[in-house]
């Protein structure tokens, strides 16, 4: 009796397991890349705070100094960096000034950062038509996601400004990036 008795207790505890592992959640839908993100923020790791300097916006942009970022994937735009605008921060942060050009030769000017290490960029100010600054208001750090079209900001930060999500070590470096273009797959 005793075997029957296990056996019984055995195949209900492995029944119970099962029928556990086949249920599914009832609570709330969970984003699990937001979750992994909010964990690893730098600001919540032990030991110095990360800060992000002082910004002082650069001169406008002039077309001598452009140069066209080279991306791959269709595009609408033409996306030029101007490379005296280019600096790589103490904060990690490399900065620079971004003209989006369309076809018919309508422009939008910004001024961005890109902190490599989080993989986040955000837009410090929009240039005007009297060729001036507008600083934009609020600190909100945005991810660079690998878009379908008009891969600017993923092309800058995996090719010229981030490689391998750590900022270049001069601007120096960068514009010589900006410079060379794209990697080629023979590796040029």
């Amino acid at each position: 009796m005793i075997p029957d008795r296990f056996a019984a207790g055995v195949a209900c505890f492995l029944l119970g397991i099962l029928v556990a592992g086949c249920s599914s959640p009832t609570g709330p839908a969970v984003d699990r890349e937001a979750e992994k993100r909010k964990s690893f923020t730098r600001e919540e790791l032990p030991g110095p705070q990360w800060q992000e300097v002082e910004i002082v916006l650069p001169a406008y942009p002039r077309e001598e100094d452009l140069v066209e970022v080279e991306i791959s994937g269709p595009k609408t735009f033409a996306f030029l960096v101007d490379t005296n605008s280019v600096s790589v921060g103490d904060d990690g942060v490399v900065r620079y000034s971004l003209i989006a050009r369309s076809p018919a030769g309508a422009e939008n000017v910004s001024f961005e950062g890109m902190r490599c290490e989080m993989n986040e960029y955000k837009a410090y100010a929009f240039g005007s038509k009297d060729r001036t600054w507008s600083r934009v208001s609020g600190d909100s750090w945005l991810p660079i996601r690998d878009q379908r079209t008009n891969n600017h900001r993923f092309a800058l930060a995996r090719y010229y400004f981030c490689p391998y999500s750590v900022p270049q070590s001069s601007s120096e470096k960068a514009v010589a990036a900006l410079k060379h273009g794209l990697p080629h797959p023979s590796g040029r």
